[in-house]
């Protein structure tokens, strides 16, 4: 299927035009599997025409590892608590991590729940790995990934879905410059959660901006002016209102339909 894209900002030749929607909506579709309970999931992802090969559960996330013939699929659930405050309090403080950069404490301890389950048998797999997460299950992939090309496996694709920042400046270049133009973090208009951490405590993202605008338009690489200005319009005309937050384009049933139209 094509993907009907509206030019925005400054897109680098030939990265966005590598963004694929039926991965897109297959790796939304997984995100939101990852949040259901295992015999759940193995359902859902059976309707997918994939099979469950492994369903992991930790203090803070959930993971599963779907199949086919031909690829393997690792998907992270985010957060059950409140999104922003955990990003921001849990374990904030920048640590030494993934490719000798400085990541969220919190993000790696989480991940590290899951890990040892997970790494025996993605480094084992043959076949092409795509990584995906919501919220922070999204900064989980982009952890994975960085923990899989230091162990010598680069992932095929990272899709993320509302995704925070996950490392320092020196994290997020050392990452660009190995997957960023393979990795794709699809934002729903004003969603909090991709504000955060905030630059000025130094966090960066990395990977291409895949960004849904109000009227659900999607915008490759789309320039951090057009969504700051899409933003500041959104939180003028929504003032003293609940929603000026934002916090419901967050949800990832949002985000599984906004990938349906691609």
């Amino acid at each position: 299927m094509r993907l009907a894209v509206v030019p925005s900002g400054s897109p680098k030749t030939g990265d966005a035009l590598s963004f694929e929607p039926d991965t897109a909506r297959l790796l939304a579709q997984l995100s939101r599997i990852a949040y259901r309970d295992e015999t759940t999931a193995a359902r859902l992802v059976g309707n997918l025409g994939l099979a469950l090969a492994r369903f992991f559960d930790g203090p803070s996330t959930q993971a599963i590892i779907a199949t086919s013939a031909t690829s393997l699929h690792l998907a992270f659930r985010g957060t059950e608590q409140d999104p922003i405050d955990w990003a921001k309090n849990a374990q904030f403080k920048p640590v030494p991590g993934e490719m000798g950069g400085r990541v969220h404490k919190g993000f790696r301890l989480a991940l590290d729940e899951v890990w040892d389950g997970i790494a025996p048998i993605v480094m084992g797999q043959p076949n092409p790995v795509l990584i995906t997460g919501h919220s922070l299950g999204g900064a989980l992939a982009v952890l994975a990934a960085a923990r899989l090309m230091e162990a010598g496996m680069k992932p095929a694709a990272v899709y993320t879905y509302g995704q925070p920042r996950v490392g320092k400046s020196d994290f997020a270049g050392a990452f660009e410059a190995e997957l960023g133009s393979d990795t794709y973090r699809v934002i729903n208009h004003v969603d909090p959660v991709t504000r955060i951490p905030l630059l000025i405590q130094g966090y960066r993202h990395c990977g291409l901006r895949m960004y849904f605008d109000g009227s659900g338009r999607i915008h490759p690489d789309a320039s951090m002016w057009r969504i700051a200005r899409d933003d500041i319009r959104y939180r003028i005309s929504h003032l003293r209102q609940i929603r000026a937050i934002g916090l419901d384009r967050h949800d990832i049933d949002e985000y599984v339909l906004l990938t349906d139209t691609l």
